[in-house]
């Protein structure tokens, strides 16, 4: 007889496999920010410009796909079993077509990006050179999240962590492989660097695979599996849809963010991506706790225990912003250090420095958003987390815009996001205060509308 994997509801233990595993994840941008920054500042910064586009599909994706893990944890807490593997089905599914979609938009679109971003010719085609060969890669990250979200839902992350860990430390052997040329492995500049993060990533689902089907047998070739996908794809379309609308407010918002940064110069630029490969630290940790607190509640909110839902909320909330004011304050302490791993020009240092100083407030409180955003979409209040950000993503693009017209450059566009965050941060408190999101999971609908049924 099989034995099931055994469940482990604590936050920490939950929390630090996947941590890691972000961490040794953000090597991805990191290695290739530092490797391009061997070539030059314009080079890095020119592609570094381009996350505010490959959000899309690095951010977008992984939040549909923590949808489907949210929807079967709920079921195991439930004890509906025979529903978790269509989840998983349909999970990939849905996340395998938008990874295609997204690939063949990027490919397309390659050379078109950076003048949408306002780049100039030269920079443009040092961004086109990494896109037309990154962008087969949202197919692999589709594949590779939907089978991480299997195990997670079983509280297996630590697997997840190990397959990061092995796929992120070839991705950094094979930049400096491609980038300098070694072996067998041509000197290939920009574009080695974007095929080696798509190496990493197809090495990483390939990881996954046998584990997802070897060790836990699950076979998506059985009939009943297909039969109930859709019963399975509202629940994960219900939670899926507005965790997958924030994350694409917030795309186009740093796209915007984006084209401003580039009218401000090079130095800018750089300041900006070199930050932002920072304080990356800062948001997997918060991703991670919010990604482990979202686990532990879909189980109690599936076995009805209001209580820990709540308590796990608080837990991770409150690890998330320790974590966050340690952080930034050790970042901007020693901000010669951590820039000085990029660049040389003191002007792009002093431009760092003062980002990260804003930083070390905005951080904390930004954590607080990705907490609360992925809590109350975990619990079925996602309707008003989704009408929150588009209200202030979409309502701080002309603030900015007036800010940039009136000269206060890039250190006001980023006092700009800090008062975003603060005030979202404030309202997403005393929402799940108010306690309105008991009763509302999808477990809970599907129920209901089942007993509707047969009334």
């Amino acid at each position: 007889m099989k034995r099931e994997p055994k469940i482990n509801l604590k936050l920490i233990p939950l929390a630090w496999p996947i941590c890691i595993e972000g961490i040794t994840g953000s090597l991805v941008n990191f290695a290739d920010t530092f490797f391009l920054s061997r070539i030059s500042d314009e080079v890095a910064s020119s592609v570094g410009m381009l996350g505010a586009v490959l959000l899309i599909g690095y951010w977008v994706l992984p939040s549909f796909t923590s949808a489907g893990t949210s929807v079967a944890a709920q079921y195991i807490g439930a004890g509906k079993k025979d529903d978790v593997k269509p989840t998983y089905l349909a999970n990939l599914l849905i996340s395998v077509m938008s990874g295609i979609l997204l690939s063949l938009f990027f490919f397309l679109a390659s050379g078109r990006i950076g003048l949408w971003l306002g780049m100039s010719e030269i920079q443009n085609s040092y961004a086109q050179a990494y896109m037309e060969v990154i962008a087969v890669n949202f197919i692999f990250v589709g594949l590779r999240f939907s089978y991480a979200s299997i195990l997670a839902s079983k509280t297996l992350t630590r697997y997840n962590m190990a397959a990061t860990v092995v796929t992120n430390l070839l991705n950094v052997f094979l930049n400096w492989a491609f980038l300098y040329g070694f072996w067998i492995f041509p000197q290939m500049g920009i574009h080695g660097i974007a095929l080696a993060t798509v190496i990493s990533y197809a090495a990483g689902f390939l990881i996954l695979l046998p584990i997802v089907h070897l060790r836990l047998r699950i076979n998506f070739y059985a009939r009943k599996s297909w039969l109930k996908l859709k019963k399975v794809v509202l629940p994960i379309l219900k939670i899926g849809i507005p965790s997958a609308l924030e994350p694409f407010s917030y795309t186009f918002q740093n796209m915007i963010v984006s084209f401003l940064v580039i009218k401000f110069g090079v130095e800018a630029m750089s300041a900006n991506t070199y930050v932002l490969r920072l304080i990356q630290l800062d948001l997997t940790v918060s991703w991670s706790l919010a990604t482990a607190g979202q686990i532990i509640m879909s189980h109690y909110l599936g076995a009805g225990n209001w209580k820990e839902v709540d308590r796990s909320y608080w837990k991770a909330a409150r690890y998330s912003m320790i974590f966050a004011a340690i952080n930034l304050a050790v970042y901007t302490s020693f901000h010669g250090i951590f820039l000085g791993v990029f660049t040389t020009d003191p002007a792009v240092i002093s431009a760092g420095f003062w980002i990260l100083l804003i930083c070390v407030f905005m951080e904390p409180i930004r954590s607080i958003n990705i907490i609360s955003g992925l809590a109350l979409k975990t619990v079925g209040d996602g309707k008003f987390s989704v009408a929150i950000s588009f209200i202030f993503m979409w309502g701080l693009i002309p603030v900015i815009l007036l800010a940039s017209k009136f000269g206060f450059g890039i250190i006001g566009l980023w006092v700009c996001l800090m008062l975003d965050e603060t005030v979202r941060a404030f309202i997403n408190i005393r929402r799940w205060r108010g306690e309105r999101w008991r009763n509302k999971s999808v477990i809970f609908e599907e129920k209901s509308s089942e007993a509707t049924e047969y009334c």
